[in-house]
């Protein structure tokens, strides 16, 4: 039976150990830069936005395609056709046309085939092919800048999402603790109060259960941000599964490490950085170029074309002239340069002013850019600042509370201290708490956006 009980508890452990390990197995803990990393890999937004880029790739391909051959066709023809007949004894085939009576053999039937092959190459186009190219490349840079915008934007709303999780987790430990010492003060205040105790009323026991079910309220409302962040964790990671949970790689909030630097640091960082700046620069360069293919649109086009047909039908002879062609049985080829020239002036005319309107929207389009960023950068400056000093206070205010709260639980377990002094150390101590997680979130908040509207790295790298 020993050996039996023995066999057992080693079974009983091996299972334990292998649910456990399943269970590691499904957590899955991760950093901010992997959470960022894995979202960004899932979002359908950035991917729709990398597929513009691409797009804008391909029209540079286009615009370079129009240097060599832009235009060369084939066309093919194929058919039945009648023989042709000549009364005059001796005739050579190749000397059919000289028969004022050739007539159609409707007898004899052939296969018809013909091939054509025309093409046109520019020479000289007084650069409207190559600003044509120039300003395809513009619009990658737009399309690259508008991208790195959006995912940064995108980045911004995941830091956020990952410290709303570690902030509701942080609130819900700070509650779950907090309620068995609300349960328990409740009970000894009733506890005293019907002992007769000189330093409480009934009033001190209803504004106590006041706090409790003000307290429940908070509760429920941390309980439902934490299941908020879990959800909205899964839809960033595309996670169906329920098996796996993902978790933040610590359970405690901390303050992202505070860089003490003037605003125009940041300012100086925007206008170099901000992927706005980019954009706005490549508009105002495609629209010059744009401006440039107007102008041109006045001058004519030099340029070389090839054309090459041949036709071959059996029962339909070639003919031997140069100046006599057999549609039907013949080959041909001719090249050479000309010039296009467009006379339609007023239309180019009125294409060259909208480009000039064009060039100096873009313009100051850019001024307006630079001076919203700037804007924006001071604005996100006074935000990060405030929410320091928030912070520091806080925290400062919470020492405070924990030195009140020691000393208050001194005196009562001295046996001279009063339970109305120790429950309010307790409140203002745990309001402190909650409020000092609280300005931890803001303030890690606004130094990424900050960072974000100087167009540097949002999250922190360490």
């Amino acid at each position: 039976m020993a050996l039996l009980r023995v066999a057992l508890f080693a079974v009983f452990t091996v299972l334990f150990v292998v649910e456990v390990s399943i269970a590691q197995q499904d957590t899955l803990r991760l950093n901010l830069q992997e959470f960022i990393e894995r979202s960004r890999i899932e979002s359908a937004l950035l991917n729709a936005q990398r597929s513009s880029v691409e797009l804008s790739q391909n029209r540079v391909d286009q615009a370079k395609s129009q240097r060599i051959l832009p235009r060369i066709e084939l066309s093919t023809a194929h058919g039945l056709v009648p023989a042709v007949k000549s009364d005059i004894p001796g005739l050579p085939e190749g000397q059919y046309y000289l028969d004022p009576n050739l007539r159609n053999d409707w007898y004899d039937w052939g296969f018809f085939n013909r091939v054509e092959v025309t093409s046109l190459q520019p020479i000289y186009t007084w650069g409207a092919i190559g600003n044509a190219i120039n300003a395809a490349r513009q619009g990658v840079i737009v399309a690259e800048a508008e991208f790195a915008g959006q995912q940064a934007d995108y980045e911004l709303r995941l830091m956020e999402l990952y410290y709303s999780r570690l902030l509701a987790m942080e609130l819900q430990n700070l509650i779950n603790d907090a309620w068995g010492q609300i349960e328990e003060a409740e009970e000894k205040i009733a506890e005293l109060i019907e002992d007769g105790d000189e330093d409480l009323e009934e009033a001190d026991l209803f504004q106590f259960r006041i706090f409790k079910y003000e307290f429940l309220s908070r509760m429920d409302e941390v309980n439902e941000s934490v299941t908020f962040t879990e959800s909205a964790w899964n839809l960033a990671l595309n996670n169906d599964n329920k098996n796996v949970v993902y978790l933040p790689e610590t359970n405690f909030l901390d303050p992202i490490p505070f860089e003490s630097y003037d605003i125009r640091y940041y300012e100086e960082h925007a206008q170099q950085l901000r992927s706005e700046i980019k954009q706005y620069n490549a508009i105002q360069n495609a629209a010059e170029y744009g401006l440039k293919i107007n102008k041109v649109a006045n001058y004519p086009s030099l340029f070389m074309g090839l054309s090459a047909s041949f036709a071959k039908t059996p029962n339909r002879p070639k003919q031997r002239n140069p100046f006599i062609i057999n549609n039907t049985n013949y080959e041909s080829v001719s090249y050479g340069i000309g010039f296009r020239q467009n006379l339609n002036f007023l239309v180019n005319k009125n294409n060259i002013n909208r480009s000039q309107l064009q060039v100096r929207q873009a313009r100051y389009a850019k001024e307006a850019a630079r001076d919203g960023i700037l804007l924006d950068v001071r604005e996100k400056f006074r935000n990060m600042m405030m929410s320091y000093s928030k912070l520091e206070n806080t925290r400062e205010a919470l020492q405070i509370s924990e030195e009140w709260l020691r000393l208050e639980q001194i005196d009562y377990d001295l046996g001279f201290g009063e339970v109305k002094k120790l429950v309010d150390a307790v409140k203002a101590n745990l309001e402190l708490e909650a409020s000092y997680k609280q300005r931890i979130f803001e303030f890690n908040v606004n130094s990424s956006k900050l960072n974000r509207a100087a167009g540097l790295p949002i999250a922190p790298t360490n």
